[in-house]
């Protein structure tokens, strides 16, 4: 057996023990989720449509089904993965707190960047600004505290770009399972072993929550599911390193892996802004609630924004091997792209709900 057999080996024991573990745990955490009420009972708010109260169990299956498998496989001793862990409790903990008594955006928002601040004390931050080879030079200290500034924006962002497309059974750990899985190849291409197990990780354990948060679902991820999610899969990006033609070529794929999450947020906060409404309030106004609007299925529209998740994907690892120009015009491409979609979906919002416009 190559050294890249046993690899792969491994690999796959890691999925289905993290499944395992996945589905063991998951009921259990349901249980406890009802015994301490942590549940979202129907009508609290004007934008849940779901008939029957839900456990919100997601945050803690996922958090203590991957704290499980760290210490089982002795993760726990390469320095990434616990510097990954450890300020994902932080969000963890912010995010059960509001899904047993309710959170200001505000008192989330302070979580988060005390997480990230964690982060960055143990060196996991964006780098891409002091490298030599990126196209856009700044001095040492400008370089330094751009790319720590950035390292905010992104942790923060992903954070509640995941929570906020969590706005239908299955949709947001459906894209963990797809994220994760680009991950995991992407890692082991790149030599990151410590990287592809713990991806590998995550993936088995995102199939055994996508089991229960499944329509009709069984448990929700709650803020502390969806949040943790974000955050832990936003902090692997930073850690992955791609063999790639160069960083003036790679350093925005890791925006399109997340393409799905960061487009539905950004419509929707351009969206409410347009519109007068607090962009941090829940509403009825995302992607997925838009394309059921326009008469799509609830699952077809579950199903076309995971398979965006994965085209998008496919298309970050293509361009990571391209020379700088077309990487880049590919990138503006995107762009484009995202922006026609923006200004359709929020055109045809309007005319479908013109009641919205001035909400």
């Amino acid at each position: 057996m190559t050294i890249l057999d046993k690899n792969y080996f491994d690999l796959a024991l890691l999925i289905l023990s993290s499944l395992f573990v996945g589905f063991i745990i998951t009921p259990a955490s349901i249980w406890f989720a009802k015994k301490l009420d942590i549940i979202d009972y129907p009508g609290r708010t004007t934008h849940q449509i779901h008939k029957n109260p839900t456990p919100r169990a997601g945050g803690i299956a996922i958090m203590l089904s991957l704290l499980i498998m760290i210490l089982l496989n002795q993760l726990w001793d390469h320095a990434e993965i616990p510097w990954i862990f450890i300020p994902a409790v932080v969000v963890f903990s912010f995010g059960l707190w509001d899904d047993k008594h309710g959170m200001n955006a505000s008192a989330k928002f302070i979580g988060q960047l005390l997480a990230v601040t964690i982060l960055i004390f143990f060196d996991v931050r964006v780098k891409f600004l002091e490298s030599q080879s990126f196209f856009i030079q700044l001095n040492g200290t400008l370089a330094y505290w751009a790319d720590i500034i950035i390292t905010y924006f992104w942790m923060v962002g992903i954070t509640n770009a995941f929570n906020m497309v969590d706005s239908m059974d299955g949709l947001a750990i459906g894209l963990c399972q797809i994220i994760s899985a680009f991950f995991l190849f992407l890692s082991m291409v790149s030599g990151q072993s410590s990287l592809a197990y713990f991806s590998a990780i995550i993936f088995g354990i995102s199939f055994s929550a996508a089991f229960y948060n499944r329509r009709p679902a069984k448990m929700f991820l709650g803020d502390s599911g969806a949040q943790s999610l974000g955050f832990v899969l936003a902090a692997v990006a930073i850690i992955y390193h791609p063999k790639a033609f160069s960083q003036t070529s790679s350093w925005f794929s890791p925006i399109m892996f997340f393409s799905v999450p960061i487009f539905d947020t950004s419509m929707v906060t351009i969206s409410r802004i347009l519109r007068g409404l607090p962009f941090y309030k829940a509403n009825l106004d995302h992607t997925y609630h838009r394309l059921v609007a326009l008469g799509w299925d609830q699952n077809r529209a579950v199903a076309i924004m995971q398979i965006g998740g994965v085209v998008f994907g496919l298309v970050s690892i293509c361009v990571v091997y391209l020379p700088p120009f077309t990487a880049n015009v590919i990138f503006a491409i995107w762009i484009i792209i995202f922006v026609a979609l923006i200004y359709l979906l929020e055109k045809s919002f309007t005319a479908y709900n013109p009641n919205q416009k001035n909400n």
